[in-house]
Formats: C-alpha cells, structure tokens, sequence
C-alpha cells in the first residue's frame, strides 16, 4: 500500500500578487490540479445561474465549489492546490478542518507585492483570459484590502517584486 502524503495547498493574497501563475507552475511542475475561484465564479456568471449583482452571494458560492473539489481530491488520496484571495478566517477555517480530515499535509503560499506602483501596474496590464470574467480593477484591490484578515499561521511569503523564478522555485520546494 503507498504511503499517503497527500497535500491541499492554499495558493492566497490580494488580487494581482501572482498567485495564480504561481498556482499554476506548481501544479505543472508537482502533476497536482489547480482549482481556481475566479474560473468557477466566471462559469456560474456565464451560465447566468448567479447573477453578477449577487457579488456576496457569488463568492460564497465559488468557496463552497472550491471546498467540494478539494474534498474530493483529499478524499481520493490525491493533492489539491487552491487558487483564491481566501480573505476571511471562515473559508481557512474550514480548509484547515478538511486537511485534518483527510490527513493532509497543508501549505499555505501567501503572495504579496511590496510594491503598491508595481502592483497597481501588474494589475493594470493583465489579461487573464477567463471566459465570462471580468478584470478587476485597482477599486477591487483595495476593496479586498478593507477585509483581509491577516495570517497568523505558518505559511511561505513570496513577493512578487522577486523574480519569477526564484518564487517559482521557492513554492516548488515548499510543496513537495
């Protein structure tokens, strides 16, 4: 029987900091699936099962989605990375009580930018491509700010002022 080391990784942050492409070139580079908020949230606007004035209720929703996909990997014995702002201590809250569940070593990656200018520029310029979505603006940004619980756990900090790479490889290793 193998040995079971299955991981749920929290790839979180403010909007723009990198954690999506971070999320990603883990998943690439460790074979585990991502789950990203913004892509399922794009979905239920798109199908026009939750309408886009419903923000709160849209969010909550895409949580909810995003807890189901991991439990169902955890569930299987298989490693999850979770791709979204994760703002409030509810929705960590619950995702640390699923990796208890099912055993899972848990890693939390909180992207940050040191660099409001930069930040605000990144964010400015990105083109994510998401079917249905919008692109957010630097209104949003600090929005998100306004209620951004603070982390008060171990987690891994990668600016995104560094070098891509470098963060790439940091995460890699974090995770494995």
């Amino acid at each position: 029987m193998p040995i079971k080391n299955n991981k749920l990784c929290i790839f979180t942050g403010l909007p723009g900091t990198g954690k999506s492409a971070l999320a990603e070139a883990v998943g690439r580079g460790l074979g585990i699936p991502v789950f990203a908020k913004d892509w399922l949230e794009a979905v239920l606007l798109c199908s026009k099962l939750v309408p886009a004035e419903t923000e709160k209720q849209l969010g909550s929703i895409g949580y909810d989605l995003l807890t189901t996909l991991a439990e169902r990997q955890l569930s299987l014995d298989q490693s999850v990375i979770l791709d979204s702002v994760a703002s409030t201590e509810s929705i960590r809250n619950t995702w640390r009580d699923l990796g208890k569940k099912y055993k899972a070593e848990r890693r939390v990656i909180e992207c940050v930018c040191s660099n409001i200018s930069v930040h605000r520029e990144r964010l400015e310029q990105r083109q994510r491509n998401i079917p249905g979505w919008y692109e957010l603006q630097w209104s949003d940004v600090e929005f998100v700010q306004s209620y951004f619980a603070p982390w008060d756990e171990e987690r891994l900090i990668l600016d995104s002022v560094n070098p891509v790479d470098q963060n790439i490889l940091a995460a890699l290793k974090y995770c494995q």
